[in-house]
């Protein structure tokens, strides 16, 4: 018999995995997140089933998707023994609890494998449970939010935190998406679907009991990707910490992030300056090519701060009059310290606690 599991029970199991059994297409549309893809039917065979299902009978695509299935038993089997060396408890889901997660189980148990689950309801009753979580729960979290000018070191604040253990959320990290016309030199990553974003960013939330979370001010749009209202509303009516720095330490920071240690550099600034002629003018846009061309790099980065970057975000910065600290640093470390000691202060030294 099937050991069936309730979302809200799966995701509070101890050493525990989730298995999506459904095809390589459908698992990087979406999926639950930290989730291994160990799927039962691949994409073309997915598709064919699903035509006959459609167009024949149904008792003809169960046959073909038995065949297809029968094959790979074997493997995902060996598979599984290989995770249970490492997990307790195994978590089986496919699109909606139905037959794919089940027989999948049935094999399982019938060879003796112990602790394995098949998740009610599939993807289908995870994903609202995402969403309902999204639009109820995030009002109780506090939101920290750093606000500043571009290069200001917000990124490299939040690393730091979250090294010490601090709950953070870097939604441009997630999103694979700087914000920038530059964001392909700094995440070259294929980013996430819409889905797969919420889920990543609703496993930070989910599992963080300190209360609060510090994030980085965002519009809604990252990328490709919409940070979801409730998130934006709940950021918005939390704490607000504005970041100062000079020039120096921004132009620095921009410098390391963008241009240091990467590949093939020179030739990504320019295509991304390109695009900026009809912001910038024909000839600024020639003469920062030029620039690039013969590594005069600084240059570049201090005329797009005052051409380009300063009037975007200092729009942004002003849309809170009273901020609830305002930390103005020479060295990183000391702006680390103050949103730290901020922290400690404001939520009685709480840091984040993980669920076992």
């Amino acid at each position: 018999m099937v050991n069936k599991i309730s979302i809200e029970a799966a995701l509070n199991l101890s050493n525990s995995i989730f298995i999506d059994v459904r095809s390589p297409k459908e698992f990087k549309q979406a999926t639950i997140s930290n989730s291994i893809n160990i799927p039962i039917l691949d994409d073309d065979e997915k598709i064919l089933i699903g035509n006959i299902y459609r167009n024949k009978s149904i008792e003809e695509a169960k046959s073909l998707g038995l065949r297809f299935a029968s094959s790979k038993l074997e493997s995902i089997y060996r598979q599984i023994l290989e995770i249970k060396k490492k997990y307790k408890n195994i978590i089986i889901f496919c699109w909606r609890g139905g037959t794919r997660s089940k027989s999948v189980c049935n094999v399982l148990n019938v060879l003796g494998v112990d602790n394995v689950y098949q998740l009610e309801g599939g993807y289908k009753a995870y994903r609202r449970y995402v969403i309902d979580f999204i639009e109820t729960k995030t009002k109780n979290i506090k939101f920290v939010v750093l606000h500043g000018l571009t290069g200001v070191g917000k990124t490299h604040i939040l690393e730091h935190l979250e090294r010490l253990n601090y709950p953070v959320i870097d939604f441009e990290y997630i999103a694979k998406n700087s914000g920038s016309v530059f964001g392909n030199i700094l995440f070259p990553d294929n980013p996430p679907t819409q889905k797969n974003f919420e889920s990543i960013v609703f496993n930070k939330l989910y599992y963080n009991k300190s209360g609060y979370v510090l994030v980085e001010s965002e519009s809604k749009r990252v990328g490709n990707i919409n940070i979801p209202d409730e998130i934006l509303k709940a950021m918005n009516n939390g704490y607000h910490i504005l970041i100062n720095t000079n020039i120096e330490n921004r132009i620095d920071n921009i410098y390391n992030d963008y241009i240091k240690n990467k590949e093939k550099v020179d030739e990504k600034i320019i295509e991304a300056i390109l695009n900026l002629k009809k912001r910038l003018g024909s000839e600024s846009v020639e003469k920062l090519v030029n620039k690039i061309k013969i590594k005069d790099y600084r240059y570049v980065i201090r005329y797009l701060i005052d051409n380009y970057y300063d009037s975007f975000y200092k729009y942004s910065i002003n849309k809170f009059k009273n901020y609830d600290l305002e930390v103005n640093y020479e060295s990183i470390l000391d702006a680390v310290k103050e949103v730290e000691i901020f922290i400690l202060k404001t939520f009685q030294g709480k840091r984040e606690e993980i669920k076992q």
